[in-house]
């Protein structure tokens, strides 16, 4: 779990919000902007020859508060190719956005590289109008066309987290410090040790939960219908 100061204008949570399956709540806000975004994932793995697949399960609602409107949206798929040799990512399947308010939705494909040829990280979409079903407008992406954003020129916005010494026993980057510290140093059966350490800890707290009949609760997350909503969201104050 981690969180920025409350004072901080753009705020960002993510806590594991179940154990079993694996659930991962997301909220980010910006109060300025009246914006922000509740997601709740978990994912799928499998392996394919040199590749291995991660299908997101699951789905954000995006609120823009200034025009009273919702937009939910789906997750892609994510590959590491050539895991064996020279690893590389993509994104692929469908994303569909719907807002229930302006009557449109849009589906947006990843579309993975081809075995022979054929273009990487190559996204189009479309958007429709609901009620008639219409086409109301298309676009494509591919790599190397101007379109295309260079992150790499985007400027760099440092994280401002607490110091570990002032972060909860349970947020990640004090739980997973001695598991992180070994791989920076390349240490790989150090990070073992204490990872296998963590997981037997969680375990047994698993086993005194089931044993005295005890819910896991989330701290910042309330489970609501299939899904998992922030706490003190913006819309609620708005």
């Amino acid at each position: 779990m981690l969180e920025n100061p409350a004072e901080q204008c753009k705020h960002f949570v993510a806590e594991q919000v179940s154990h079993h399956p694996p659930v991962s709540g997301f909220y980010c806000e910006c109060k300025e902007k009246r914006m922000c975004v509740n997601t709740h994932v978990w994912t799928k793995s499998k392996f394919m020859g040199m590749s291995v697949g991660v299908s997101m399960v699951g789905e954000g609602v995006l609120y823009l508060l200034e025009h009273d409107e919702e937009y939910v949206f789906t997750l892609p798929c994510a590959y590491a190719r050539s895991i064996l040799t020279v690893p590389w990512v993509e994104l692929g399947g469908k994303v569909t956005i719907n807002c229930a308010k302006s009557g449109y939705s849009a589906t947006v494909t990843f579309h993975t590289k081809p075995f022979y040829g054929g273009k990487v990280h190559r996204v189009t979409a479309e958007v429709q109008n609901n009620q008639t079903g219409n086409i109301v407008c298309k676009f494509t992406y591919s790599n190397g066309e101007s379109k295309v954003i260079d992150t790499a020129k985007q400027p760099i916005i440092k994280k401002k987290i607490q110091p570990l010494e002032k972060q909860g026993p349970y947020e990640s980057r004090r739980l997973w410090q001695h598991v992180t510290a070994s791989l920076k140093a390349g240490n790989m059966d150090v990070a073992t040790e204490h990872k296998h350490c963590l997981e037997e800890r969680q375990r047994s707290e698993g086993k005194q939960r089931a044993a005295t009949k005890t819910p896991w609760k989330p701290k910042y997350f309330i489970k609501e219908g299939g899904g998992w909503v922030y706490h003190n969201p913006l819309w609620k104050a708005h």
